[in-house]
């Protein structure tokens, strides 16, 4: 008897072990870890290689990224530019953080403006061509076909970098007289290219914005004819 209880009991032990070694361990079913929600959006360069009439910018990423303070602090010039092209993803959140819309009901921006009237437009200088930037509906709008990044400054880095910004503001929508105009436009680009050095600062990525350049030139290439270009920025 003793012998047939020890039997039983060398059983149970045995399968106890073998159940806990099946479940114990396994990954439980919806895992909720953090690898599990990796943002699995595809990395295109559409923009790099395609001349398009418009295009719809990927959503753009509005979280994560590196805290304020250290963006602050990271938060540099630099003249020095990898011709490697950035991403259309890239290109969405740049232009985002530079003035996109970040409160959908009221239409407002990341970059403040004198109230606001939201006078700077941004155009795109890439490989591809000029476009120029809806923030309302995250869209680019083609200016221009064909690489005209060498014309956005006089500085030789103009010709590597594989993106430049170039702003401009647009007078009709401001109800000032010309000097306050001339005051507040210049103003509110700073915000905006203020908002792309921390971007750059948080991704690692070089930037340089730049006053030496042909405003006039620029103005009739991006067709801003109801204003002035203001500053451009190589990213």
């Amino acid at each position: 008897m003793n012998k047939y209880r020890m039997l039983c009991a060398a059983m149970f032990i045995t399968v106890g072990a073998s159940l806990f070694s099946c479940t114990g361990t396994q990954e439980p079913v919806g895992n909720t870890s953090a690898s599990a929600s990796v943002d699995k959006r595809q990395v295109s360069y559409i923009l790099e290689s395609t001349t398009k009439d418009s295009f719809d910018l990927p959503y753009p990423a509005v979280v994560g990224g590196m805290p304020l303070q250290e963006a602050l602090a990271a938060r540099a010039t630099g003249r020095e530019f990898s011709n490697k092209p950035l991403s259309d993803q890239q290109i969405s959140d740049i232009l985002w953080s530079a003035n996109g819309v970040n409160r959908k009901e009221s239409l407002m921006r990341t970059a403040p403006s004198a109230r606001n009237f939201q006078e700077i437009d941004i155009y795109l200088f890439v490989k591809s061509g000029i476009y120029k930037y809806d923030a309302v509906r995250n869209y680019l709008f083609l200016v221009k076909a064909g690489d005209h990044r060498r014309e956005a400054g006089n500085a030789a880095f103009f010709k590597t970098a594989p993106v430049a910004l170039v702003y401009a503001a647009d007078f009709e929508r401001m109800e000032y007289d010309q000097a306050a105009k001339d005051f507040y436009s210049a103003t509110d680009v700073g915000f905006v290219s203020q908002n792309v050095y921390l971007y750059c600062a948080s991704n690692k990525l070089s930037t340089c914005v730049c006053g030496y350049i042909d405003r006039e030139s620029l103005r009739l290439r991006v067709g801003a004819l109801n204003g002035k270009v203001l500053l451009t920025q190589d990213i």
